[in-house]
């Protein structure tokens, strides 16, 4: 009994101190139990957080977008009047000039037919061909021949073939003749 009764106080003092550490662990497991109790619904909780303002981040990110999609709108729809407003300035210039080289072709017309030949023969030299040939175009044909007759060979014709070349001639016609 003495090995008995040796054991027993041998094992008093370890089972004392197994108690007493299981008594200091007991807290600590208790309070690390509880941690990740916590942490666990504090990570549902986030994930509800995040669940429940993502439907309102999606709605804030598609109103910005509706409101950039207006304000580009806007200013599209600004510049298409100022090209608007532009195109009418243009077409009215557009027919002041024509309206204005109409009048000054008809005029130079009536001062051309009225100049002597050789003198009208002398100007009509120095202007372009395609111009000279349509001022011919629109003279009377007798003055128009008196005045071809008065230029110089090369130059009138010159002005004969941008005048045939003015019309342009499909390829049957051109085997027809």
């Amino acid at each position: 009994m003495t090995m008995v009764s040796g054991l027993k106080k041998s094992i008093r003092p370890s089972l004392a101190a197994l108690v007493f550490t299981s008594a200091l662990l007991l807290p600590v497991t208790h309070a690390v139990s509880q941690e990740t109790a916590v942490k666990q619904e504090s990570g549902q909780e986030i994930d509800r957080y995040c669940t429940n303002i993502s439907d309102k981040a999606a709605d804030e990110r598609y109103a910005m977008q509706t409101r950039e999609l207006a304000q580009l709108r806007a200013d599209i729809d600004s510049r298409i009047e100022q090209l608007d407003t532009k195109r009418k300035e243009y077409e009215v210039w557009l027919k002041r000039r024509d309206e204005f080289i109409d009048k000054a072709e008809d005029s130079l017309v009536g001062i051309i037919s009225k100049m002597r030949p050789d003198a009208a023969a002398a100007q009509m030299a120095l202007l372009g061909d395609e111009a000279a040939a349509a001022l011919l175009l629109k003279l009377n044909p007798r003055v128009s021949s008196v005045i071809l007759n008065e230029m110089p060979a090369e130059k009138s014709s010159k002005l004969a073939r941008v005048i045939v070349g003015s019309r342009i001639v499909p390829a049957a016609e051109r085997t027809a003749q």
